[in-house]
């Protein structure tokens, strides 16, 4: 490695061990200017960005350290934490398993794998269970309503059974699908924590070409009118 990027890692290293990972990022980015094939450079900088949870630069680097060096584990390792941020356990046991075929005796790889496989475990019984558990809050709901209507009112709403078993099932069903809903939401969370963020500058920039656009239209035509009416009243004058 570089001396200049030596320095700059060091200070990184630094940083990260006050939790300044702000700052850790900044002295990493000056390293990898200096050295911009370190596989070491761009997994610190995923660390530092892991522990900002800004999880798409993590993975950027993550990924970038792989590129460099497709053997070495702490890529793998690095890549691996973040999908677990992410809750993405499946692919996080991939990236681990790779990382332990390149160094089957790392504890702390064997840890990670043990941990994910507990929490992917956990993850599926919430999944399951989740509905089941909404479903019986909804019934339990819907025979409150009945048994308040029937027992503390003067004239039920509801008097037929049927009714009462539809409400209760109703009931019941909404439980079901909010569960779904909720379940739904909180993968397409997972999903987005690992996509590229909007680019606002970009964007702004991008809309803004099209009212300078046309301000510069509006301009030139304005302009165009005004010449046309100047040569139409000199004519009036010569005539």
């Amino acid at each position: 490695m570089k001396p200049r990027a030596e320095q700059c890692k060091e200070e990184g290293n630094r940083c990260m061990k006050e939790e300044k990972y702000t700052e850790a990022v900044i002295h990493y980015s000056e390293a990898v200017k200096h050295d911009p094939n370190s596989a070491v450079l761009h997994s610190n900088r995923s660390l530092a960005f892991l522990r900002l949870d800004q999880l798409y630069l993590a993975m950027e680097d993550a990924q970038q350290a792989i590129k460099l060096e497709p053997n070495w584990p702490k890529g793998f390792y690095r890549k691996g934490e973040i999908e677990f941020k992410a809750g993405h356990y499946q692919q996080a046991l991939v990236s681990y398993k790779k990382a332990m075929i390149r160094d089957p005796n790392d504890s702390g790889i064997l840890s990670a794998i043990s941990k994910t496989n507990k929490e992917m475990s956990k993850d599926k019984k919430d999944a399951t269970r989740t509905p089941i558990i909404y479903t019986l809050i909804g019934l339990i709901v819907g025979v409150v309503i009945v048994l308040a209507d029937q027992f503390l009112t003067k004239k039920p709403a509801i008097q037929y059974l049927v009714l009462q078993v539809l409400l209760v099932a109703g009931c019941g069903g909404i439980g079901f699908i909010v569960a779904k809903i909720k379940r739904y939401i909180t993968v397409s969370q997972r999903e987005s924590l690992l996509e590229e963020p909007l680019d606002l500058l970009k964007e702004m920039g991008e809309h803004g070409e099209e009212p300078k656009k046309q301000m510069s239209q509006n301009s030139n035509s304005h302009t165009h009118h005004s010449q046309a009416a100047g040569r139409q009243r000199m004519r009036k004058g010569k005539s």
